[in-house]
Parts: structure tokens; sequence; C-alpha cells
């Protein structure tokens, strides 16, 4: 028995397509000016403006024998150095989309992405 296609079928699959393709295109970076965030022991230590940087920036995070050096370049940021035993701080490689974020947890030192100006949480915790 050969199966055919209905018109209904065919609208739900536009239809299927069209959500897919919105949602993808809502998961794309706006495209704002990009701004780093960098956090040691819960503390906002330093922000650092990512779009346009003109020259490349390093930033070395002592604290309690605790290390971590953070290179900033235009358009993206990394933990380029850390002394802690796992290295996936390191292993998380170069980060240039708002949301991405690399932690080092033995160090307690982090570095997260946002768009400029954006300042509404992803999500609340109680």
């Amino acid at each position: 028995m050969k199966s055919k296609l209905k018109p209904g079928d065919i609208a739900a699959g536009a239809l299927i397509f069209a959500l897919a393709a919105g949602i993808y295109l809502a998961g794309l970076d706006s495209g704002g000016p990009l701004e780093a965030q960098i956090r040691q022991d819960g503390r906002l230590t330093r922000t650092v403006a990512l779009s346009g940087l003109k020259q490349p920036i390093r930033i070395e995070l002592e604290r309690e024998g605790r290390r971590n050096v953070i290179l900033a370049e235009d358009g993206r940021i990394c933990i380029a150095e850390a002394n802690c035993p796992h290295q996936d701080c390191v292993r998380a490689g170069w980060l240039d989309k708002s949301g991405q974020s690399a932690l080092c947890l033995e160090n307690r030192v982090s570095v997260s992405l946002t768009n400029q100006g954006e300042d509404a949480p992803d999500a609340v915790a109680r």
C-alpha cells in the first residue's frame, strides 16, 4: 500500500520548519557589543569591553596560591593559564558569544560574556 502526502501533511511540515527556523534565529547572538565579566571568589573584579578592543589584554589573577591568566582580544576572551589540576577552564577555549562562560572551580574564577547593556538575568535561583 502506497501512502500519499495530503495537503495537511505539507502544511504541517512547513509549520514545523518555520518553528524550527524561528527557534534557531532566536538563539543567535544579537550582534551587540560584547562585554566580559570576570569574577573571583564570587566578586566582580573586572569588566572588559571586548568589541573593538585595539590591543590584547592580559589579566593575571592571584590569590592564596591560586593563579589564572586571562587573555582578551577583539571580540573574544579565554582563560589561557591556570594552576588548577583539571584545566577544564583552559580547555573551554575562546569565548566569543553572549551567554558563554568559562569556570575554574578550584581557583574560584569565572569569565562570562554578555551584550553590553544586557542587565536582565537569564534565570533566578532561590
